[in-house]
Parts: structure tokens; C-alpha cells; sequence
């Protein structure tokens, strides 16, 4: 197999764009609008082509993203989007405005996806192989990533399980709590959670954050959250809230639905776990 050398440009000297996400709600039958600017950082006239494709979030809830050719997934929204221009060539130190239009079909309901991608070329490369090379061009790519709600008709849902608690596996006298998410709902959830463990007079002995979760529709993950510090023994209630609508506060669109589990904890000496509660 040949190897391949390549010479590039610094990643901070490619052309970005102001949106790297956009969140839109409609309903039936409506269209949005909008645009995305790109921006060329560099001394030197840039080309570029623009393109949809499908994504989704591989398994694990980690936020790890697939990219699939348009129209690939039963959830893709490439159909609905129309955007233009389709090339662009960026000045030196230049702008452009990117004009784009979601149209949702009067009979849809849920959330589709789509990636609208920017892909320019950067340097030359030399494929060597068995003591020959050949030269060709090197592109680099980047995508302001869709995610369209139809109004009216989306459900965030979710289940929390199997609460576990065990000596951490980072901290010498801390625990991990773990759980396990599924999303059961029609849209994607990007989760924010945290933990409170209280004694017997109401007193937080512990509290922290989860990490966050992202998932499409039917999408597992496990959240976890640890406290690094000794417990002392005695009887405790756990409180878990998980938060579905960590997206939509970053897109600055409102809340989502908040998820409370609670269970009781009793804790012997040097952090052992004596008992966990059935969580409710």
C-alpha cells in the first residue's frame, strides 16, 4: 500500500463559516429561511463547493457523528433544504453570504437532519508507491449541521435506568454513579444532569454533573457522574435530574422537559455501599 505526503495550510487559516449548528421549528407546510456567512481568513482567494449530506450520532451517546450521502437515512431533512449559491470563490480577507430554505411538507412530523458541508481545497499531496508518485489535490471540509423540528408534532422522551454506584474508578475515596439513557422520543436530545446526595437532616453531603449525552430517536448512552471526596457512613437520599433540553437552551429556544429519579443510599464505612434503593 502506498503512503501519503502532504504539505498543508494551518487549520486557522481556512475559510469558517458563523454557524456551525441551526436549530429550526415549523410547522406543516411552512418555510424558513435564513443565511450562513462564510469567511476567508487568508491572503488568497479561495474556492469552494457547497453540498448536503445525511448524519447521525454513532452509538454510545459520546457525540461521535456519522456522514452519509443525502437521502441515506429515513430521518434526513436534505430533501427539504435548497441553498445557494452552489460555488463560491472567497477574496482575500473576503465574505459570503449564503442564502439557504427549509420548505417542511405539509404532511411531516418528528425532526430530520442535515449537513450542509464547505470543501476547499488546501494543498498537494504525493501518493508514493513502489518508488512512484503522483501528485493530486488535497480538500478539507466542514459542515453546518441542520436539525428541523416540525411544530406541533415533536416528543422529547426518555428513559433512566439501572442506577449503579461503586468506588470510583479515578478518585481514591470517590464514587461513580452511572445510569443508563435511552431517548425514546422523535427528535434528537443533547442531555445536562447533575446529582444531590442528602443526609438524613437534608444536608447536600454531595452533588455533581454528568456528562452530557446526545442521541437521535431510539439513540442508548450512559451518563456518569463521580464525587471525589469520602462519604461518611450513614443513610442518604439520591437526587438525579437530567435535563432533555440542553439543545434547545443552547440554541437559545426555551427549555425542554426535565427528568427527576430519586433513590436511598446507605453508605458504610470508607465509601462502601451497603444498600441502593430502587430508583423511582
Amino acid at each position: 500500500m502506498g503512503s501519503l505526503l502532504v504539505s498543508v495550510a494551518r487549520a486557522d487559516k481556512l475559510p469558517f463559516m458563523n454557524q456551525s449548528k441551526i436549530r429550526i421549528v415549523a410547522a406543516p407546510g411552512e418555510r424558513a429561511f435564513g443565511e450562513i456567512t462564510l469567511d476567508n481568513p487568508t491572503d488568497q482567494s479561495k474556492s469552494m463547493r457547497l453540498y448536503l449530506e445525511d448524519w447521525y450520532y454513532l452509538p454510545g451517546g459520546e457525540g461521535a457523528k456519522e456522514f452519509l450521502p443525502a437521502g441515506s437515512t429515513p430521518a434526513s431533512a436534505c430533501s427539504w433544504i435548497t441553498f445557494s449559491p452552489a460555488e463560491v470563490t472567497l477574496p482575500a480577507f473576503g465574505k459570503q453570504r449564503i442564502s439557504y430554505s427549509v420548505n417542511i411538507p405539509s404532511d411531516a412530523a418528528g425532526a430530520r437532519f442535515a449537513s450542509l458541508f464547505f470543501e476547499t481545497a488546501i494543498g498537494k499531496g504525493s501518493l508514493v508507491d513502489s518508488g512512484r508518485s503522483a501528485g493530486l489535490d488535497v480538500n478539507v471540509r466542514v459542515a453546518t449541521l441542520f436539525y428541523v423540528e416540525v411544530k406541533g408534532t415533536v416528543s422529547r422522551r426518555a428513559e433512566v435506568n439501572n442506577l449503579n454506584i461503586q468506588p470510583s474508578k479515578d478518585a481514591k475515596d470517590g464514587l461513580d454513579i452511572t445510569l443508563e439513557f435511552e431517548n425514546t422520543g422523535n427528535t434528537d436530545i443533547t442531555t445536562s444532569g447533575s446529582f444531590s446526595l442528602m443526609n438524613s437532616d437534608g444536608i447536600v453531603s454531595a452533588r455533581g454533573a454528568f456528562n452530557n449525552v446526545y442521541t437521535f430517536p431510539g439513540g442508548k448512552g450512559s451518563l456518569l457522574g463521580t464525587w471525589k471526596d469520602e462519604i461518611p457512613a450513614g443513610d442518604y437520599d439520591l437526587v438525579i435530574t437530567v435535563d432533555l433540553g440542553k439543545a434547545l437552551t443552547d440554541a437559545g429556544m426555551g427549555r425542554g422537559p426535565v427528568i427527576t429519579k430519586e433513590a436511598s443510599v446507605t453508605i458504610g464505612e470508607n465509601n462502601k455501599i451497603v444498600q441502593v434503593g430502587k430508583l423511582h
